[in-house]
């Protein structure tokens, strides 16, 4: 039987042009990332159950909490519930221009309810972040501005990357690793009515990140005039674990050089729910401030 032969050059064209047809124009982590942005802009409204583990100074053990959630993202209005001990029972109800912008907090034990500022050392200690970053729009932000970055080194392919599928809480989702070899320390000159919170929103870094390297405590400090120790970015290495159904990160792990400084585990996520005119107030049934 006469058998042909295409010609080297011919074949190798075909294949590039079978190749080039079928490949995206994009990563798949990029569009995974794209994705996950889009529906981070396109929902109002969420209540889940988050366990949070974090890094404290002097402790061995990453600190465990779980916390029930209600946030509407714009106006900002938050509630919270403690699950665990330590602060069991404890409520905290933020509403955007309300109460001169200060939490309502029921720290439980027959105390008596208070008022207290959100940045303030009583409802920041020991917190990497305060309750206004509730839900995923800093994740949003942190993630645009480091995809922003990698595109301009001509990097994102190299730090950013889809490493599979995997089931999560009995969820579909997609695995994103975020790593970066460059990443390290460096310092950044505070002026004039910075705090914690503005530089770490300006730099997309960790609130928390100003406690273990400069020893700062108080989230609305004035810091001008002071150099201050920063990470180049909010984490070595992050991983995503991001919901096929909803394209949400419902599982992140964020580490430094020291190793995990940040776990956000997100249960029983509605999203866009329909809340009651009165939520997000005080005498809504089921509070008790």
């Amino acid at each position: 039987m006469k058998r042909f032969f295409l010609p080297y050059v011919i074949l190798s064209a075909l294949v590039a042009f079978t190749c080039s047809a079928i490949a995206p124009n994009e990563s798949e982590a990029r569009l995974i990332m794209n994705k996950m942005i889009k529906s981070i802009e396109s929902h109002k409204a969420y209540t889940y159950t988050l366990q949070n583990n974090e890094r404290i100074v002097n402790m061995k053990e990453l600190r465990g909490g779980e916390i029930a959630t209600k946030v509407n993202v714009k106006p900002l209005k938050v509630y919270m519930k403690m699950l665990a001990e330590p602060n069991k029972g404890v409520e905290i109800l933020y509403v955007e221009g309300e109460r001169n912008n200060k939490a309502l907090v029921n720290p439980g034990k027959w105390l008596p309810t208070i008022s207290l500022n959100p940045y303030g050392n009583l409802l920041t200690k020991d917190e990497h972040h305060t309750i206004l970053t509730a839900a995923f729009d800093v994740v949003k932000k942190i993630v645009s501005e480091g995809m922003k970055n990698a595109d301009a080194q001509g990097r994102f392919d190299e730090i950013f990357k889809y490493a599979g599928d995997v089931t999560w809480n009995g969820k579909a989702c997609y695995k994103i690793v975020i790593e970066d070899n460059t990443w390290g320390y460096t310092t950044y000159k505070a002026v004039k009515g910075e705090n914690i919170s503005t530089i770490a929103a300006k730099l997309s870094i960790s609130e928390y990140s100003f406690t273990e390297l400069d020893g700062i405590k108080n989230y609305d400090e004035d810091l001008g005039g002071k150099t201050l120790k920063v990470p180049t970015a909010y984490a070595k290495k992050t991983i995503f674990y991001i919901d096929k159904e909803n394209n949400l990160p419902i599982f992140q792990e964020m580490s430094d050089d020291k190793g995990i400084f940040e776990r956000y585990q997100f249960f029983n996520l509605v999203v866009d729910p329909q809340f009651k005119s009165n939520e997000f107030a005080k005498d809504f049934s089921g509070y008790s401030f």
